[in-house]
């Protein structure tokens, strides 16, 4: 089975055995036509670990680097991601990086009722890496319509990201797109966001694209007070909420310039907030 879904200016071929699941949101980013930026190999295997031993075989120089659920061997310019579930050392999926234009990932079989959640599927692609090549950032955040203008919401899971933008539906009748994630595109008129295929709890997912108007860090307060912030203190939050691989360098270097950007061009408030009509109001007389 092969199908092409586009992520922002990003189009990626998937071929995948016949029947696997997926989670619905890929369908709304499903796309036909160009060449594929990437293609991923997908398929089952009963033996995650002889993909790994494989790939050592093949590298006398190896940096191995190990991050919550994730193992990662690097050789040269290649990657080789070990995925697992928090608390469970056993692997899940094995990614490999085979050049610049292809990735297969190996699947344990076990897991193939489990597909069909976003968080899961999507982290087999490692998509952050291919859209940091093309100048696009995946913001952890809440993103709101208001006035055909995108706000995003950014904040620490279980922080009130989706409640203020439920609050806004409620109070201004406005849309939420995405609640828990947006893409991040500077196009030659400012900046844009985009939907994403993962949405977390929220279930609430749509391929639309908008201006951003702000992004607004959000944090718990019993008073509602909003700041704008300025400098060191957006790079600051901004890179604490954006998908960044620190094991590597251009990586780091791309996505920070491209915060340096986004805090020069696009207005960043912070708003300590409570769960009332207020929080809209105290955001709304800034926005």
């Amino acid at each position: 089975m092969r199908k092409q879904y586009q992520f922002g200016r990003v189009q990626i071929e998937l071929q995948m055995p016949d029947g696997m699941s997926m989670p619905k949101n890929m369908g709304m980013f499903e796309c036909e036509g160009a060449d594929a930026d990437m293609l991923f190999q997908l398929e089952y295997t009963s033996d995650l670990m002889a993909v790994e031993r494989q790939f050592r075989r093949e590298h006398v120089k190896i940096q191995e680097i190990r991050r919550e659920n994730m193992r990662i061997l690097i050789a040269g310019n290649r990657e080789c991601r070990i995925l697992s579930f928090h608390g469970n050392a056993a692997p899940y999926a094995v990614s490999v990086e085979e050049n610049e234009k292809k990735n297969h990932v190996w699947v344990a079989e076990e897991v193939a009722s489990l597909l069909s959640h976003d968080t899961i599927f999507v982290s087999l692609l490692s998509l952050e890496k291919l859209m940091i090549k093309n100048n696009a950032l995946i913001l952890h955040s809440a993103y709101m319509c208001r006035e055909d203008r995108a706000v995003l919401f950014s904040a620490p899971s279980e922080t009130g990201k989706s409640t203020q933008a439920d609050l806004w539906e409620k109070y201004r009748q406005t849309r939420t797109i995405n609640g828990d994630r947006s893409l991040l595109i500077r196009e030659p008129d400012g900046w844009y966001a985009y939907g994403w295929p993962v949405c977390g709890s929220s279930e609430i997912c749509h391929n639309e694209t908008y201006p951003i108007h702000a992004i607004v860090m959000l944090h718990q307060a019993e008073d509602n007070e909003v700041i704008r912030l300025n400098g060191f203190s957006i790079i600051q939050r901004l890179m604490a909420q954006i998908t960044i691989n620190m094991w590597n360098a251009e990586f780091q270097t791309r996505a920070l310039d491209l915060i340096e950007q986004i805090a020069l061009e696009i207005p960043v408030y912070e708003l300590g907030c409570n769960i009332s009509e207020e929080a809209v109001q105290c955001l709304e007389r800034v926005l």
